[in-house]
Order: structure tokens, then sequence, then C-alpha cells
């Protein structure tokens, strides 16, 4: 039997999620926003991290210019994470 592989297109997505353990405990609870580019093997690479929504939202943008699809994760999430 044949099998035939199909691969994804490469995308880029922001997320994000609250710090649980750091070894700064003032960031112990902070919400951190992270883009990771994803590759057609589903491969994921950190490409840019950081405490700003509109940071993370230039960074994911910087991506779509270049043609790479973008997925926003937290569009429509509660206005007290951005």
């Amino acid at each position: 039997m044949n099998v035939i592989r199909y691969r994804n297109r490469p995308f880029a997505v922001l997320n994000g999620g609250v710090i649980a353990k750091d070894t700064d405990p003032s960031n112990v609870g902070k919400f951190w926003f992270f883009v990771e580019y994803v590759d057609e093997e589903g491969d994921r690479l950190g490409v840019w991290d950081g405490p700003s929504y509109d940071e993370g939202c230039a960074a994911l943008a910087a991506w779509r210019q270049n043609g790479v699809r973008t997925v926003d994760l937290l569009q429509g999430a509660p206005d007290a994470l951005h």
C-alpha cells in the first residue's frame, strides 16, 4: 500500500497564556504573548514573545506581509487579556 503524505501550508500563530513558573517571581501571574511559526510538518518554532498584545499583532503582521498565512488565536478574547 502506498501512503500519500499531504503537507500543510506553513503559518504563523499568535497565542498567549499566564506565566505559572519563572526564575523571577514577579512575572508569575502575568499574561504573556507569543508568536510561533508552524512548518509543513507541524513543527513549531518560537519567533517572538512579549507582554504586549499589540506588539504581538505587529510581529504577526510582519509574517503576513511576507506571504505567510497568520492566525490570531486570541482575537475576540476578553480585553483584560490584552
